[in-house]
């Protein structure tokens, strides 16, 4: 039989310690989804092109920075996905452009007008791995601001810090109880009762509670002790087991997922890896998670770069070409490009959705109004005849 010394206590930080090994295990995998979720749509964003739909001479220029190299020490893929990874977690990203180069603030404050311009300070830049405070003031049509406001993407990382206070608080409320160490003493199964030698050479005969007694006096005494065991008992410390059984594990990470996955509106087939062929998850994937971030950017990017005035007279806009994120086989779709080319698409237009590299001669760039892929010209000539 055993009999635990401090034995409530004992219960109470065990039922403690399983608590936090489950919590924590929690707030790993939570963690680990989060950034899978994030990642998941910033990747995509930043492996979109972004184009700028204007006949400014600077256009190339333009989407030059914002494609290939925005400043001198950051590569576009690496910059816009650090960008939406800081919108979706902090709901709002602010990149300054500098010199005809753009660089992401960490950091900054700004005035609250709401019928005038706001007014940017204290402004921290992060590029490449290195921070930077400029002390320059900008105004609002000064700097690129992106807000996106998920409430559901809001209301799950609040509820993962709440679970991380939780924690904090269970351990601390385990850290009080468990101060002192604990014991264990192990009886035999015929140990009702305990003799201890007195001075005088005589045998005191203890019962169970009162030997028990007398191991917790010695191992709560201050003064050195040295500690005799009868035959049939032994003390050891005792051990507190936090393991979370695998297949808990595995369920856990499962939910876990799955609530991820609907905060940020991916499918679940998508985020979780079990896309089938007919699935049409990935168009879904693209619809709901990734494209109202893509608008964010597109009508911020929008307003900075081209502006009101060409915006409304030449109809002039930047976008994310999200088509280009999805992986084409040229072999499979050989039909549907077929297709657009006999609609008007020139091939140079077709090879830039694919992937490909553009040829840019006059063939490439001709359109063929009718399916003998001929030019106007040409068809009205072969229908006369």
């Amino acid at each position: 039989m055993f009999d635990f010394l401090f034995q409530d206590r004992n219960k109470e930080i065990q039922s403690l310690a399983e608590i936090i090994a489950v919590d924590m295990e929690k707030l790993n995998l939570s963690k680990l989804a989060i950034e899978k979720a994030i990642m998941m749509i910033a990747k995509a964003i930043a492996k979109s092109d972004i184009l700028i739909q204007t006949e400014s001479k600077e256009k190339h220029k333009k989407e030059y920075r914002l494609n290939v190299q925005p400043n001198d020490n950051e590569c576009g893929t690496v910059f816009w996905t650090e960008v939406v990874k800081q919108l979706l977690t902090e709901q709002e990203a602010l990149i300054i452009p500098l010199s005809g180069k753009y660089y992401r603030a960490t950091s900054w404050s700004h005035t609250n007008e709401v019928m005038m311009k706001r007014v940017y300070k204290n402004v921290m830049l992060s590029c490449g791995g290195e921070n930077l405070t400029i002390f320059s003031t900008f105004q609002s049509d000064e700097v690129i601001h992106l807000r996106y406001d998920n409430a559901r993407i809001r209301l799950y990382l609040q509820n993962v810090v709440g679970q991380f206070d939780k924690t904090m608080d269970s351990i601390n409320a385990m850290m009080q109880l468990s101060s002192q160490p604990r014991f264990k003493l192990k009886l035999g199964t015929n140990a009702l009762s305990f003799r201890e030698k007195q001075a005088d050479g005589t045998d005191k005969v203890m019962t169970k509670d009162q030997y028990v007694l007398k191991i917790k006096k010695l191992l709560t005494s201050d003064a050195l002790e040295v500690l005799t065991e009868q035959e049939n008992a032994s003390v050891e410390q005792l051990q507190i087991n936090t393991a979370v059984k695998a297949e808990e594990l595995a369920k856990m990470a499962l939910q876990i997922n799955n609530e991820v996955a609907n905060a940020f509106d991916i499918p679940e087939a998508v985020f979780n890896g079990n896309i089938t062929e007919k699935s049409d998850a990935t168009n879904e994937f693209i619809t709901y998670a990734v494209s109202p971030v893509a608008e964010v950017i597109n009508d911020t990017l929008t307003a900075y770069v081209v502006g009101e005035d060409d915006y409304c007279s030449k109809n002039e806009k930047v976008m994310v070409w999200l088509a280009r994120f999805k992986h084409v086989d040229v072999v499979d779709s050989a039909v549907n490009l077929d297709k657009l080319r006999g609609i008007g698409f020139h091939l140079d237009e077709i090879r830039g959705m694919v992937g490909y590299p553009l040829l840019n001669t006059e063939f490439s760039t001709e359109r063929a109004l009718t399916k003998n892929y001929g030019g106007e010209g040409s068809n009205n000539a072969a229908q006369e005849t």
